[in-house]
């Protein structure tokens, strides 16, 4: 019985302690992801889609509104072959209508500030230099499991979804 008990208390331990860091402080439903100036060796990305950020930590996160457009990033000098690793993650993430987490702890590294473009807007530069190792933090590249029930995350999809597609906009 008490070996039980004690398999009992260390999955609730665990269970409790799985959220304690703080969740991803940013979540994208990626819709398109482009990079330059060629697949071959990229040096910015390009990624589309829908995204919700932290807003406020503390006892409760507080999470902003999603919003549609995309981010403008460059690689970060030194980390190019980990910046490009992750590159082809947020690739195989687009059209999924999954949420990616991005972060922990409230670190999201360059997306948790970056300045979200909006569809159509044009940006002459990247906005910021591409933090790597921000993703799978939580297992996955893909906010499931128990991420997948948290309001940032539902409201995300339920707008992802019921935004006009690219070619309703016209």
């Amino acid at each position: 019985m008490t070996r039980y008990l004690t398999i009992a208390a260390a999955l609730v331990a665990f269970g409790s302690t799985a959220l304690a860091g703080g969740p991803p402080p940013v979540y994208v439903v990626v819709d398109k992801v482009t990079v330059e100036p060629s697949a071959e060796s990229p040096e910015r990305i390009k990624i589309e889609g829908c995204f919700v950020r932290l807003e406020k930590a503390g006892d409760r996160h507080e999470y902003g509104k999603p919003v549609e457009g995309y981010v403008y990033l460059s690689i970060k000098p030194g980390e190019e072959k980990e910046c490009r690793a992750e590159w082809t993650k947020w690739q195989k993430a687009a059209g999924t209508g999954k949420a990616v987490a991005v972060g922990s702890c409230g670190d999201g590294g360059a997306f948790l500030t970056v300045k979200i473009r909006k569809p159509g807007e044009t940006a002459d530069k990247p906005d910021a230099v591409y933090v790597p190792e921000r993703l799978e933090r939580w297992g996955g590249l893909y906010a499931d499991g128990d991420l997948a029930r948290q309001a940032p995350v539902t409201d995300l999809l339920a707008f992802a979804r019921a935004r006009p597609k690219p070619m309703e906009r016209r």
